[in-house]
């Protein structure tokens, strides 16, 4: 049987020289493994992520 893995993740990248703001939210798609990040194109304040839910 063959078996394959996929995960979606959601989470806020955070700059160098970040002091306040919104930040770029990306995506990582995992498949089998090999890893791929993506922009959304969209922020968000950090005080309103919830990370547990992406």
């Amino acid at each position: 049987m063959l078996t394959k893995s996929f995960t979606l993740l959601f989470y806020l990248k955070k700059r160098n020289n970040y002091v306040k703001g919104g930040l770029p939210i990306y995506m990582r798609l995992t498949v089998d493994g090999q890893r791929i990040e993506i922009s959304t194109k969209r922020e968000c304040e950090p005080e309103k992520w919830n990370s547990s839910a992406g």
